[in-house]
């Protein structure tokens, strides 16, 4: 049989709850007991899981583990951090970090999603049927070295916040809604659907990938060129209509200009020059 925990806070946090032990991962092979005495920090004080949550455990069917949390998590930290298997359900607000560097399984959020979620991920699925903050799927700030998403799927139903993809190479994130500046920041690989509108700078410094905006996407960098009008765009298994401008950039990153930035013609009617380098008339 399978296990299912409930875990449901025992108080209202007043400071970040460093949380990286809750993941499929740790409590698969631990009694309740043990999960009960497992140790992590509020702020800077080291606590047993039990002084901050409430947990039980359920048999399900089938072999899976599932967390289930419930209540406000809004001040809990990494969530599902690492996870490669398994599921966590998330029945409220969370924290930053949440499924940072994440491997496998699947994260789902009914609530709204601090910073950097999914940050570094490798592998699984994130879904958000809320808001996320800044850093979706991005790299942490001082790691030259480290890249961003490295694959795996994030869905945003609402909206999100800056820099979304931040140096990502592989991977695909669905925003619902609008996002914030800088989305695809760096990036060299993996695709960004924007189904709302971009506060503007989309692209900036990328070397390859894709970035998708059916809303108005707040201008376009002086360092990308016009390439075409396509009549629709292939985001993973969708096909979304447009008609779409195709724009390739960044050039001051990469004089190639692999990547490519498609922007909904009819939400961008400031941009209705760009028809006149491609030979056709200005509305």
């Amino acid at each position: 049989m399978g296990r299912r925990f409930i875990l449901r806070p025992v108080k209202e946090f007043s400071v970040p709850v460093e949380a990286e032990k809750i993941k499929p991962d740790v409590f698969a092979g631990k009694s309740l007991e043990e999960l009960k005495g497992l140790t992590m920090y509020e702020g800077n004080r080291k606590c047993r899981l039990e002084e901050l949550f409430h947990i039980e455990e359920e048999e399900v069917e089938g072999d899976n583990v599932e967390i289930f949390l419930e209540g406000d998590f809004g001040k809990v930290w990494r969530i599902g951090e690492g996870m490669t298997f398994g599921e966590i359900v998330i029945n409220g607000n969370c924290g930053h970090f949440t499924g940072y560097g994440m491997k496998g399984g699947k994260i789902t959020i009914k609530g709204n999603a601090g910073s950097w979620l999914g940050g570094e991920m490798k592998g699984g699925t994130i879904e958000v049927f809320g808001n996320a903050g800044d850093h979706v799927g991005a790299v942490l700030r001082g790691l030259k070295k480290n890249r961003g998403m490295k694959g795996g799927i994030i869905i945003i139903h609402g909206n999100a916040g800056a820099e979304v993809g931040a140096k990502m190479s592989k991977g695909f994130i669905a925003i619902g809604g609008n996002c914030g500046v800088l989305p695809g920041l760096y990036m060299s690989g993996g695709t960004i659907l924007i189904r709302g509108d971009c506060q503007g700078k989309a692209g900036a410094r990328m070397s390859g990938g894709k970035i998708i905006i059916c809303g108005n996407a707040g201008g376009v960098l002086p360092t990308f060129y016009i390439d075409s009008i396509v009549p629709k765009v292939k985001a993973k298994k969708e096909k979304i209509e447009g008609p779409f401008y195709l724009f390739l950039g960044d050039v001051l990153e990469d004089i190639k200009c692999m990547g490519r930035l498609f922007i909904n013609v009819d939400k961008n009617p400031e941009l209705v020059k760009v028809k006149e380098l491609l030979g056709g008339e200005v509305e």
